[in-house]
């Protein structure tokens, strides 16, 4: 029976990272030409990028699988209606399975369909929230939530749902909610 070979796979970066963030200019020329547009990275508007990173934070997409390809799509879904693009995230957390495929949920004619807005009382808003644990950080789609005296002051702020709720919890509380 032969022996098994091991091989050092040398780690790397995800590509996403470069591909929609802007890279980090040192001298004022670089800046000229990154303002005046480059081809280098693919500008996402706040919400889709949040979303994104709902999905990537519930390793419901990994960071890995997210090629140029599915990043210029998105861009594209999101140049069109900024909406549609994040409902097409926010479909994809809501189903909580992985997706080692991204590009396939473009194919999806339930994710293209999903919407997540509907009527809510004058008295509630939209919400996101970023659940702090010992060794990372969790990230949630938007949901209703009863208003307070803060988010009604600056309601015209938060039509949007820009509001972020920050909560820190313990490792094991936050798993066993991650898995029921």
């Amino acid at each position: 029976m032969p022996v098994p070979v091991l091989t050092k796979v040398l780690s790397h970066s995800a590509d996403l990272w470069s591909l929609i963030d802007p890279p980090k200019l040192q001298n004022a020329s670089a800046d000229l030409e990154f303002m005046q547009g480059s081809d280098s990275t693919i500008a996402l508007p706040w919400e889709v990028r949040y979303q994104l990173e709902v999905c990537i934070s519930r390793e419901i997409i990994n960071e890995y699988n997210i090629n140029k390809q599915f990043v210029k799509k998105l861009a594209d879904v999101a140049a069109q209606d900024p909406a549609k693009a994040r409902h097409i995230l926010e479909y994809v957390a809501t189903q909580e399975k992985r997706i080692y495929e991204p590009l396939s949920i473009f194919d999806d004619p339930l994710a293209l369909a999903f919407t997540s807005k509907t009527e809510i009382p004058h008295y509630c808003a939209y919400s996101r929230k970023a659940t702090i644990t010992p060794s990372t950080m969790y990230l949630s789609s938007p949901t209703v939530e009863t208003t307070n005296r803060v988010l009604r002051h600056y309601s015209r702020e938060n039509k949007d749902g820009r509001f972020l709720r920050v909560q820190f919890t313990d490792e094991l509380a936050e798993v066993s909610a991650l898995f029921r």
